[in-house]
């Protein structure tokens, strides 16, 4: 072989071992997002990596492998762990935008739905309580939870998995794995353990701050479409949770009622649509009236979580 030719081999070879070093280092990927390494924390637990065998270590007593399905890498989809905001009079979000609506003790806050289909999830603090605030694209469910694990506050990232459908987190101290709609660790070394699931309020921009005219509302440098004119309709069932116990109606059918009245884990409650912000509210029919979480999805997302949650037209209260 000539020496030139050695030479040039060797040349080639140094540069493709640097270009390989460089993948290594977490050089930014082709979507812009960079590359996702685990926290120092994760190094001993390898988390889910199977879609047929579905996570490793501990899992919850439900737990079904053959509905786990790994699609993405962790953070594929990059949460929000920094959020900003606008006063809404800066603001340039059109009115028929559809946003999550949050207001603890005072602190009222908007999360468009265009910027969570593209984000999926925002870590934030709103009003001292630390909350993690998801939209699944796939079930439509925009929820709001207390992020606080034993007391304090976890980081919580994008798993990149479906489970039953829907859209799966990982917790960045101990990287187990969470379902989105249940609040709860599915695997790894936190199964079992559940979030509250806190009150919020999904309805477009413009009603939101008609009721909350000092709201503030999330931004982001990435680019998102608008989620105008996207709202809920007769695909969809307005459901509620208590104590284990799940029950929805027709998304339509709570809108063309004034109130629909119900029994579920042993509470009386009304849902109906709030005059002021158009979203659909439940409240426990005690004497506090406490507000109770309302979920917002497909029909036959939340039969495949709830199978036994029962869809009923309900009472209807004149």
């Amino acid at each position: 072989m000539q020496p030139n030719t050695i030479a040039l081999l060797a040349l080639a070879a140094i540069l493709l071992l640097t270009a390989w070093s460089g993948c290594r280092s977490g050089a930014a990927s082709p979507s812009g997002n960079p590359e996702y390494t685990r926290t120092p924390a994760l190094s001993a637990y390898i988390g889910s990596v199977d879609e047929v065998i579905g996570p490793e270590g501990p899992v919850s007593s439900a737990f079904d492998d053959a509905e786990f399905r790994q699609l993405r890498r962790p953070d594929a989809i990059l949460p929000v762990y920094d959020p900003a905001f606008l006063d809404a009079r800066q603001s340039d979000l059109p009115g028929d935008e559809l946003v999550i609506g949050l207001n603890i003790n005072g602190d009222a806050r908007a999360y468009p739905a265009g910027l969570l289909y593209h984000r999926e999830m925002v870590n934030d603090t709103v009003g001292g309580v630390p909350v993690l605030v998801t939209w699944c694209p796939l079930c439509y469910t925009a929820l709001v939870h207390d992020r606080r694990v034993g007391g304090s506050a976890a980081v919580f990232g994008n798993q990149g998995a479906l489970y039953k459908g829907a859209m799966t987190w990982y917790d960045h101290a101990t990287g187990s794995v969470w379902s989105q709609p249940l609040g709860e660790a599915i695997a790894g070394p936190l199964a079992g353990t559940d979030l509250e699931l806190v009150p919020s309020q999904l309805t477009t921009w413009e009603q939101w701050i008609a009721a909350n005219p000092h709201s503030r509302v999330l931004v982001s440098d990435i680019p998102s479409t608008p989620y105008s004119g996207r709202r809920p309709g007769e695909d969809h069932v307005a459901g509620v949770v208590v104590n284990g116990q799940a029950m929805a109606w027709p998304y339509l059918s709570v809108l063309d009622a004034e109130t629909l009245n119900a029994h579920i884990g042993g509470i009386d409650l009304a849902i109906g649509v709030d005059t002021d912000t158009g979203a659909i509210r439940a409240v426990a029919l005690n004497r506090d009236k406490t507000e109770l979480p309302v979920i917002i999805a497909y029909r036959w997302a939340w039969e495949k979580l709830y199978p036994n949650g029962q869809v009923d037209k309900g009472h209807r209260v004149r």
